[in-house]
């Protein structure tokens, strides 16, 4: 939130520098420094958003930034409201313009200075955050996955594995694309998209005929040399710790298309390229162009969080995995913990928990690891009553992380907004909730889009990475009755409130689930309570 409202304060000043009104009061100097400041600690702003679970000093400076940044917007949007007057008006109010001038010369030098002290303590910070950053790059590191699993501890999703290898086998050859497949799994993080390629990977009775099998773990940080040197790697049987150490396949895509074309001409290959974050539509077209000239048949499993990249990476119907019943998440944990029959208490406390998987198996294990081997009645109902988010970093979370911070800092802007306004299991109508981001400006217009389509963008690039999605009611009357009404999953919400490092934007609401109310102010809290 922080980072997209320093953006929005440094584009407001970049404008204010070459203002002819902010010209003739003398403050461009100030200005610029107050520029250079703001420039200054953006990137520690991008460290710092990225934080889960931030403790208060994270948190601190980071509504520090926001709030000077608030303050440096209202400072220049009044500096460019005193527009010169008549001559004669001029002369009749030089008094009164002088202890405006010098109102505004103290409100720029406090401003200044509020943002000089965020800058300092950024000093300050950078070490904290550094340290912090590398725990959480070895994280991601520690995600990477491989085509091995265990496949007993795997529950209802061979209907899904089935479906999957049928259509690798149905596809026909098109004009355009007639020797690749590309099949996206996409869904919710957590779900199970992984280990249903794993399951996919691994049938080596129901999918026949190919010369190489190669499973690439993309991550985050997408990059052709990488995909394109653990596919030589894996077809050419070499380790995968020798690509760091092999200097015949770094010199450049050329060589290492060269040598892909050689492993794989005349030859049939099943690829799995697992966790696909990238979203740039020319790099996935790069992707798709790369994979198209391999082999003689490429059949490709993407699994990916983000429809839209299933969207723009498919040759055929991408695959959503859907979430599992609380009597699957049930069965995971007592099949994880060795539950017997019988034990009629403990059964009524574990369907409890299951009810907090949110029809996530890598939730229900984590819930099975904290039960462990215990029969222990409290423990079970301790268990029950703590929050998921204060046990680390689990396996889902970094899912959610990841997503979160794919994000650019105005798209997480507006979803902090919602998760800091909105209760849990909230509805809310499109259109209010266009309404709502445009007037607590969290989307302005651009030099192309009006603020009302930038904000559509925005919802539709929720809806992909499943942080909205469309409510299913009942029953509607009056207004809404037709309207496409959003809710966010309970899980979303509780990564909202997880990185959000202050309510900026809180509105009262009706506590029935109502229309949220309009803001008192753009800087301030409105909730409930507030004075």
């Amino acid at each position: 939130m922080s980072q997209a409202i320093v953006q929005r304060a440094c584009a407001k000043l970049s404008s204010a520098l070459v203002d002819e009104t902010v010209a003739r009061l003398n403050f461009t100097a100030d200005l610029r420094d107050t520029l250079e400041a703001f420039d200054a600690i953006q990137p520690m702003l991008d460290k710092a958003e990225m934080q889960p679970f931030m403790d208060s000093k994270v948190s601190f400076w980071l509504q520090r930034a926001c709030n000077a940044a608030y303050k440096t917007i209202d400072t220049v949007d009044e500096l460019q409201d005193a527009r010169p007057q008549p001559t004669a008006t001029m002369t009749r109010m030089l008094p009164r313009l002088a202890i405006m001038k010098n109102a505004m010369a103290i409100q720029v030098q406090e401003t200044k200075k509020l943002v000089m002290w965020v800058q300092e303590y950024s000093r300050e910070l950078s070490g904290y955050i550094a340290d912090k950053t590398i725990i959480f790059q070895k994280v991601i590191e520690e995600r990477k996955t491989g085509p091995v699993f265990e496949e007993a501890m795997v529950l209802k999703r061979g209907s899904d594995k089935q479906r999957i290898i049928a259509a690798l086998l149905s596809t026909e050859p098109n004009i355009t694309q007639e020797h690749i497949t590309i099949l996206p799994i996409f869904g919710f993080p957590g779900s199970g998209k992984t280990t249903l390629a794993q399951m996919v990977f691994n049938d080596t009775h129901s999918l026949l005929g190919y010369d190489f099998r190669a499973w690439v773990h993309v991550s985050p940080h997408f990059n052709f040399h990488t995909i394109g040197k653990f596919i030589i790697c894996q077809v050419s049987g070499r380790g995968q710790e020798e690509i760091s150490h092999s200097s015949s396949d770094v010199e450049g895509m050329e060589s290492i298309m060269k040598r892909l074309h050689k492993l794989l001409d005349g030859k049939k290959v099943l690829l799995v390229l697992d966790e696909l974050w990238e979203e740039d539509p020319i790099q996935l077209q790069l992707l798709k162009s790369m994979l198209t000239f391999l082999g003689d048949k490429m059949d490709v499993i993407v699994t990916t969080c983000n429809q839209a990249v299933a969207r723009k990476t498919c040759t055929v119907e991408p695959y959503r995995l859907k979430l599992l019943s609380d009597e699957t998440c049930w069965e995971i944990i007592k099949k994880s913990i060795r539950f017997e029959a019988g034990e009629e208490e403990l059964e009524k406390i574990g369907r409890k928990i299951t009810s907090k998987c949110w029809g996530v198996p890598s939730i229900a294990r984590q819930y099975a690891g904290m039960l462990d081997s215990s029969r222990d009645a409290n423990k079970w109902k301790r268990t029950m009553q703590m929050n998921i988010w204060s046990w680390g970093v689990p396996s889902a979370l970094s899912s959610l992380e990841l997503c979160y911070m794919s994000m650019p800092p105005d798209l997480r802007l507006c979803f902090d907004n919602y998760c800091a306004v909105f209760p849990t299991g909230h509805n809310i109508v499109k259109d209010d909730l266009v309404q709502q981001w445009i007037a607590l400006h969290l989307v302005e217009q651009s030099d192309i889009l009006s603020a009302a389509q930038i904000a559509e963008k925005h919802i539709t690039r929720l809806q992909d990475m499943a942080f909205l999605q469309t409510a299913e009611l009942d029953h509607a009357t009056g207004d809404d009755k037709g309207a496409i009404v959003f809710t966010m999953h309970d899980m979303m919400h509780h990564l909202g409130i997880l990185f959000l490092p202050n309510l900026s934007y809180r509105q009262a609401i009706n506590p029935q689930g109502g229309r949220c109310g309009a803001p008192r102010s753009r800087g301030g809290a409105a909730g409930p309570g507030s004075g």
